[in-house]
């Protein structure tokens, strides 16, 4: 009977099961992914195996369901064209925050547990990243073209944002001991940007 029930075709994720899925994301921020067992992250979220199984065949299963909620809300703001009037500080402050609200809470650990325990998660959180740093080069084409940003090379500015995104960003508790928050870190490495593009 156990057999047919782990063959039968997998429900679609329900609101409540969403609900304990984001629960579930923040609590294994800092644990080793490829060791937890359908066991170990049914009891964090203090479900069944039975109710894992409704949802989920694989660990695996999981965490790209939970990587998947975060790219979602990151799709919605990798552009593949820049409007010619568009107001390149104000949509880069917008896209620098839309991001901050979307990671708040992952880890470089989760990341560095993703990226070498799972290639296939880790190649979606890939390209999603670099749709949005492409859209950054957009703004800064945009900027420079119109005298708004000041000429630097690309390349590296493009750099500069993916290690601020992919490190600086997802390893907010290091601040914490200065009360920083998330938007506070953004906040001011947006400020940091902004004084070096305009500055004449």
């Amino acid at each position: 009977m156990g057999r047919k029930a782990l063959d039968r075709e997998r429900k679609q994720l329900s609101k409540k099961a969403e609900i304990w899925v984001k629960e579930l994301f923040y609590k294994v921020q800092y644990e080793k992914l490829d060791k937890l067992t359908l066991d170990e992250l049914a009891a964090l979220v203090q479900k069944s195996k039975s109710t894992i199984y409704t949802y989920f065949k694989t660990k695996e299963e999981i965490y790209a369901t939970m990587v998947g909620m975060v790219l979602q809300d990151l799709e919605e703001i990798a552009f593949e064209t820049i409007e010619q009037n568009a107001d390149v500080v104000k949509l880069y402050e917008f896209i620098l925050l839309k991001i901050s609200d979307s990671v708040e809470g992952v880890s470089i650990h989760f990341l560095d547990e993703i990226q070498t325990n799972f290639p296939q998660i880790w190649s979606e959180i890939k390209r999603t990243t670099d749709k949005i740093l492409r859209t950054f080069s957009l703004i800064y084409k945009q900027g420079m073209k119109t005298g708004v940003f000041a000429n630097f090379n690309i390349t590296l500015l493009l750099a500069m944002d993916n290690a601020f995104i992919m490190n600086i960003m997802t390893d907010h508790e290091y601040f914490k001991k200065e009360s920083l928050s998330v938007k506070d870190i953004v906040q001011q490495y947006l400020n940091l940007r902004i004084k070096a593009l305009t500055l004449v």
